[in-house]
């Protein structure tokens, strides 16, 4: 018996044992359940709800993209792009890949340091062209006044985040994951140089705690006692009624202003990103409506005629970090915990890159396919960490 291979079962009353248990089953987790496991180990997921991707993951505007201005993130990107793009040829899944595109709507005041960012993409082998502000207008019809320029990434696109995830749910069941659905975590306790996780009427001993419970996440870090650096930020995403228009439009943000469109079947869906630290706050703010029509209708003046599926809209969370950036690494207030998560919206783009390098910081105590160095907790207690600008 391969002895990594080892969990000890019982009924809910009893300790079960298991090499790592993983909290959260949205796509982080799931994609680092089944990397983990591919790596021989034992894996048990707790996840509160009923399914996978019922929290952030399955709120989201689901975009992928390779258009970030610092290199940590780029690369994350540059490796999980090509694993969606090619989902069905490497593991026979179809997941809702679409390389729509993501077009970048820049205003003067920051068109040089895009070009500076779009550079560093290029150098690391991203796909991203410079378009003139009318060139634009082949893509969605918009309003070019102030714009300097604007950036497609045909890389760029989204997947369905609940197709995606249970693929990686059901490919890491295979692998012989183990999935506790229904199943909060309640108490989290170090215990003999280990750990034990309480969730629901079961208890979990385990060598590995894996945190990948996205906005939720400073919240479980809390209740071992530990340091988390992440909160919640509700989005609210907004459907319209069908429009005329047969173009599929591609993700597209007005980065002087944060509004943001792309298509979604007939319709169009859209927001704006006001960086709201406003913790679990619930439901759509339906006042909030106005103000992102009042501020998108001067860059897309046919908004004017826009309507707006009021059942279609819904909201959720980003778990966001101080930089933008998400922190992926060992908890240095604990040993055997590693935190993946604080993605700040960008967890489904990233989540084949995140699963790799867990499973090796789990496997082999550091990750050596990918530099996820950047990611540690202890940058945010140095200089500066340098802030992921494009954040949408």
């Amino acid at each position: 018996m391969n002895p990594a291979r080892r969990r000890t079962p019982g009924g809910e009353g009893s300790t079960h044992t298991t090499d790592v248990v993983v909290i959260g089953a949205g796509i982080v987790g799931a994609s680092c359940a089944y990397h983990l496991a591919e790596r021989g180990l034992s894996v048990t997921v707790l996840e509160r709800e009923g399914a996978p991707a019922l929290g952030s993951t399955g709120r989201s505007a689901a975009g992928v993209r390779v258009q970030f201005t610092t290199r940590p993130n780029i690369e994350l990107s540059m490796y999980s792009l090509p694993v969606y793009r090619e989902f069905s040829e490497r593991h026979g899944f179809e997941i809702g890949y679409r390389d729509i595109g993501y077009l970048l709507l820049v205003p003067h005041d920051r068109w040089d340091r895009h070009l500076e960012s779009v550079a560093l993409q290029r150098s690391l082998g991203a796909p991203v062209e410079v378009l003139a502000p009318d060139d634009a207008c082949r893509y969605v019809p918009v309003a070019t006044d102030g714009l300097a320029g604007a950036t497609y990434g045909p890389w760029d696109g989204v997947i369905d985040p609940h197709m995606a995830t249970h693929a990686w749910v059901t490919m890491g069941r295979a692998a012989t994951v183990e999935y506790r659905f229904n199943h909060p975590v309640t108490a989290i306790r170090p215990e003999a140089g280990a750990w034990r996780v309480e969730a629901g009427a079961a208890s979990f001993a385990c060598g590995h705690v894996v945190n990948a419970a996205g906005a939720w996440s400073g919240v479980v870090g809390r209740l071992a006692g530990l340091d988390v650096p992440v909160r919640p930020k509700r989005i609210q995403i907004f459907l319209s009624a069908p429009v005329a228009d047969e173009r599929v439009y591609p993700l597209t943000i007005d980065l002087g202003t944060g509004v943001y469109l792309r298509s979604e079947g007939e319709r169009i869906l859209f927001g704006l990103d006001a960086h709201n630290d406003d913790g679990f706050t619930e439901g759509i703010d339906w006042s909030w409506l106005e103000q992102v029509f009042l501020t998108g209708v001067e860059r897309y003046p046919w908004w004017e005629d826009l309507g707006v599926d009021r059942r279609g809209s819904w909201w959720g969370y980003y778990g966001v970090t101080p930089d933008n950036s998400p922190v992926i690494g060992f908890n240095p207030g604990a040993s055997a915990w590693v935190d993946a998560c604080g993605f700040s919206g960008h967890g489904i783009m990233h989540s084949p890159a995140t699963g790799l390098a867990v499973s090796e910081l789990v496997a082999d105590g550091s990750s050596d396919t990918l530099d996820v160095t950047a990611f540690r907790h202890e940058r945010f207690a140095g200089a500066q960490a340098e802030v992921e600008v494009n954040i949408f």
